[in-house]
This record gives C-alpha cells, sequence and structure tokens, in this order.
C-alpha cells in the first residue's frame, strides 16, 4: 500500500507551518545575543520546546552525554530523545543529563548555519554514537526497504539547521555531495547521519542518497522531517527488549556463597 494521502490534513499542515514560524522567530530573537554559544543554545531551545509539546508522552528531551555499560560515552549533544518510562537519567546536572544508551531513541545536532566542517563534526559524532553497544549489542543502520525487521536497537540521528552556507541553486544536491565529502574524510559509511534537515532551504536523507527543496507550493520539510521522527519513534517502540540493567554491574554469578 502506497505510504502519504492524496489530499494529506490542512490542519496537520497548519500546525506545523506555525511551528516553523515560531522556530524561526525563536532564532531571530537569538541574534540578539552577541555569545555565539548563547545563540546556539536559544536555537536549540526553541527546537526542544516544540518537541516536548508534541512528542509521546513517553519521551523526554535534553541534551547531555550518553553512556553505554563499558563507560564509553558521546560527548555532549545539542538534542537527546531518551524513554523516560524505561529508565532515568544516570546524573542529572543543572543542565545536561547522562542517559543510558538502551534509552536513546534519537539525537538531533542542532546548527545555525550549516558548513562543511560541522558536517565532519557531525559524522564524527554519529561515528562515536554508532559504535555504543546498548543491550550489548550496537545500534544498526536503517533498514533498507524490504528489509526484515528485528530486535536490534536503531538510534535516528539527525541535523537540524536553520542555514546553509551554500547557494540556493542546485542546493540539494552541493548539500548532498558535501556530506558525502564528510563522511568520507572520517571514514564511515554516510547513514550514520540519517536525516540534514535545513529549515530554510530543505531535508536530505544521505543514506538513500535523495533530498528535497522547500517550495511554497508543497508540504513543509519540516512537516517532513517530523512525520519522519514520529514514524521511526513510533516503530521503534516495538522492536526493543527490556532493559536488562544487570549489564552495568558485575556477574550475577560473582561473590554469591551457598548458604
Amino acid at each position: 500500500m502506497a505510504r502519504g494521502a492524496k489530499n494529506p490534513s490542512e490542519v496537520f499542515s497548519k500546525v506545523l507551518a506555525k511551528a516553523k514560524e515560531q522556530l524561526l522567530l525563536d532564532a531571530k530573537h537569538a541574534e540578539d545575543f552577541q555569545h555565539k554559544g548563547i545563540r546556539g543554545d536559544e536555537r536549540a531551545a526553541g527546537l526542544t520546546s516544540f518537541l516536548r509539546d508534541h512528542l509521546p508522552e513517553r519521551f523526554s528531551v535534553t541534551k547531555g552525554e550518553v553512556i553505554d555499560y563499558r563507560d564509553e560515552r558521546t560527548g555532549q549533544l545539542d538534542l537527546i530523545i531518551y524513554d523516560s518510562h524505561t529508565s532515568s537519567p544516570v546524573t542529572k546536572g543543572e543542565e545536561n543529563f547522562l542517559i543510558p544508551a538502551e534509552a536513546l531513541y534519537a539525537v538531533i545536532e542542532v546548527k545555525t548555519t550549516l558548513t562543511g566542517d560541522e558536517l565532519v563534526t557531525c559524522y564524527r559524532a554519529a561515528a562515536k554514537l554508532r559504535a555504543l553497544r546498548p543491550f550489548k549489542a550496537q545500534f544498526v543502520p536503517p533498514r533498507t526497504e524490504g528489509a526484515a525487521a528485528d530486535k536490534n536497537p536503531r538510534c535516528m540521528y539527525a541535523v537540524f539547521s536553520y542555514l546553509s552556507n551554500l547557494g540556493e541553486e542546485n542546493w540539494v544536491r552541493k548539500e548532498h555531495d558535501r556530506a558525502m565529502e564528510a563522511a568520507k574524510l572520517e571514514g564511515v559509511d554516510p547513514d550514520v547521519v540519517d536525516r540534514i534537515l535545513v529549515l530554510s532551504r530543505g531535508f536530505i536523507l544521505p543514506g538513500k542518497g535523495v533530498g528535497k527543496e522547500e517550495r511554497d507550493d508543497a508540504q513543509s520539510v519540516f512537516l517532513d522531517f517530523y512525520l519522519h521522527l514520529m514514524n521511526f519513534l513510533t516503530r521503534e517502540t516495538k522492536r526493543r527488549d527490556p532493559i536488562d540493567w544487570q549489564n552495568y554491574g558485575a556477574s550475577f554469578r560473582e561473590g554469591w556463597i551457598k548458604v
């Protein structure tokens, strides 16, 4: 059965269009701050607020680090989506949380302007995330069309940017090409980054080699991004096994004596 509707919901589209306008407005207000880091934090806060209001209740949104049972870590991530019904953070700081890998579902890195250097940084971070071992396994690559579902965990890694420093002409191809170059420089597969959204330009799926530009006469790419994220979370919750917290402790057989 074909996915999508011939006449999509106008109400749904309008809600997401208003949300996009609010994000752009928040980004504009962030320019009042001189410090680059503060501007970045303010723009990330706008997206965080939207997701907290529009994701299912079981998912929490924060920033911080992710850790696995070997104490391997990701480094700081802008926006983490995790299942708060099955896990609490290992540590809560004033602004950053430490999240166990088994509870992680998605990571979104928020950028003001996407550049080649930023893409290299994102691919490096995404590769570090893919190397974690949740459930003593690994986060697997995106499943290709027709691939059978399995219990291996997936984590969506997305780049969300407001602008791109590339010219508008033939933007999708040029942005995709430099994403491929960033992956090559880091020696990783292009699909470690699942989605690249530039709010003012368009939407790219690097692993599939496809993209679309933002057009006034078409569905907003922000709506596309939101639907992709929601569909992923819905499917992934059905695949995840229960968390075995003993993985973070000593062997269950260790230290016991017969009494």
